[in-house]
């Protein structure tokens, strides 16, 4: 004989208003021109109220939202690019915000950067180093570094270094002659308020 059991119907309620919180919190990170809204620059630096991110770029030119992709869930919020004229102080640095709901499958920073990592790759680029950890303005990152040739023959440097905050995707692409000079950079630039 089968017995019948009641349908666990408080259960249910319980699991769909899990479900329906975790959906609200993840609709409210989708939206990602909100994070291109909230970044300013003054003079030589770009602050984000939403991410509570400042990079202070003194001997830098600065842009912001110079790629906002709202369907693709990302954007470029700052891009700059040193005012320096000699090879080894020439630096670029940008930062970068992607919606975390759109990357379900993704199950940590680093396992963000050895995908980016590995298309880099693709693009001809050398993996100095795999990813590593790394503290950037008193938040945890993981970092890669890779090295790129340029037309005129010299070499460089170039940092992924990423963070998940806030519902998003945190990312820095930096270039700089050197790697040294690349975990320098990033840690002279990037603020975080708590």
């Amino acid at each position: 004989m089968i017995r019948r059991t009641k349908p666990a119907v408080p259960l249910i309620a319980l699991i769909s208003t899990f479900v329906g919180s975790i959906v609200a919190q993840n609709s409210k990170a989708v939206d990602i021109s909100a994070v291109a809204a909230a970044g300013r620059l003054s003079d030589d630096k770009y602050s984000n109220s939403l991410l509570r991110i400042t990079v202070d770029a003194p001997n830098g030119t600065l842009q912001a939202n110079p790629l906002v992709n709202k369907e693709a869930g990302r954007v470029r919020l700052v891009q700059i690019l040193s005012k320096q004229t000699t090879w080894e102080d020439t630096y670029a640095f940008a930062v970068l915000a992607d919606t975390l709901a759109r990357y379900p499958q993704l199950q940590s920073p680093a396992h963000y950067v050895r995908s980016v990592r590995h298309q880099l790759e693709k693009e001809g680029l050398v993996t100095l180093r795999e990813e590593f950890p790394i503290t950037i303005g008193g938040v945890q990152f993981t970092g890669a570094i890779l090295q790129q040739q340029v037309p005129n023959g010299r070499k460089h440097c170039r940092g992924l270094y990423t963070t998940f905050r806030d519902g998003f995707i945190v990312s820095f692409d930096a270039e700089a002659a050197t790697e040294e000079k690349l975990n320098e950079l990033v840690k002279r630039l990037v603020n975080f308020a708590k």
